[in-house]
């Protein structure tokens, strides 16, 4: 069958949307290879109507749930390549079949870079974080280990002093990049700077009482700590998108406009591979819904639109928010 909508990606993004198309009764695939920031451990104590935090994996089944409710189906499998056929719908090319729809919304997010360190993934929403926003209250009066190269991480670490004192920035000696003004900022405030390589991450083994975790340096410098960030950034999950030939800007997102539109008709885009809003998953949700807002009214035959909307599919453009 020819869906209205594939959905590359079921993170916040993916799902939120999914749930708004199948509410319009839309016909619904999730592509999603169960990858993902959504996929970690990490609990979620910042996201509205969860008093106690939800778990990423949780939220992520419970918006499954609530999407196949209305219809929509998912199908585990990682999308290989995405074009256009010569009917102009989209094609998927996936790693279990072959899947058309008449629109396509990329969901597919961000990759975090993590310290080249063997244990790292395994810590990740446990010891290991990479954003102030999500995860710095649990570092009140913590001892933590930032691990960046850059003044964006400088500063970040910079602020963690609204929680703790107890700060230490971790940089690789031939990739730091630090301003003088950030570097006498550290000296300022007493926090650290090791210009040498993480070798290894210790943590206590599963069912040991506590204790710390300790970043072990190349130069023999070892840092007990309670939590770790990782601040060296990520990679926008834009291959697919750069291989159809959407528009991607300098620093690798996809360009979007205000609602959800790509530069290629019919081709929508939301979440962190978009850099539209924040990278939270309050963020993600919204974006979710006002692409799938607008690719519902993309899918209207032109007698639903308003007049001077009603054109070919090819040139259809979405109707202000007030009009939905």
């Amino acid at each position: 069958m020819t869906y209205d909508a594939l959905i590359l990606g079921g993170g916040p993004a993916g799902l939120s949307a999914a749930v708004y198309l199948g509410r319009f009764t839309r016909s619904v695939l999730v592509l999603d290879a169960g990858a993902g920031r959504s996929s970690f451990s990490q609990v979620n104590e910042n996201y509205l109507g969860f008093p106690d935090g939800v778990t990423t994996r949780e939220l992520r089944q419970l918006g499954r749930k609530q999407a196949e409710r209305f219809g929509v189906e998912f199908k585990e499998a990682r999308v290989e390549r995405v074009e256009r056929t010569p009917s102009g719908n989209f094609r998927a090319f996936t790693t279990e079949g072959t899947y058309d729809g008449r629109t396509l919304l990329f969901a597919t997010g961000v990759t975090d870079i993590w310290p080249d360190v063997p244990n790292v993934r395994e810590e990740v929403g446990r010891r290991v974080f990479w954003c102030i926003t999500c995860d710095g209250h649990r570092t009140k009066e913590k001892r933590i280990v930032c691990i960046g190269n850059t003044d964006e991480a400088a500063t970040t670490t910079l602020q963690f002093l609204l929680f703790t004192r107890e700060i230490h920035l971790v940089a690789d000696p031939d990739k730091a990049r630090f301003s003088q003004t950030k570097l006498a900022a550290l000296a300022e405030q007493g926090i650290p700077l090791h210009l040498s390589r993480p070798e290894r991450l210790e943590v206590p083994p599963p069912g040991a009482a506590g204790g710390p975790a300790v970043v072990c340096l190349e130069d023999g410098t070892a840092l007990a700590c309670d939590l770790v960030f990782s601040l060296l950034g990520v990679r926008p999950n834009t291959q697919l998108a750069r291989e159809m030939g959407l528009e991607i800007d300098d620093e690798g997102y996809v360009v979007i406009d205000e609602e959800g539109y790509t530069s290629l008709p019919g081709v929508f885009a939301a979440g962190d591979l978009t850099r539209m809003y924040t990278q939270q998953v309050a963020s993600a949700v919204h974006a979710g819904a006002e692409a799938a807002q607008t690719m519902n009214y993309y899918l209207y035959a032109d007698y639903q639109k308003n007049t001077d909307d009603a054109a070919p599919q090819e040139e259809a453009r979405g109707a202000p928010p007030g009009d939905r």
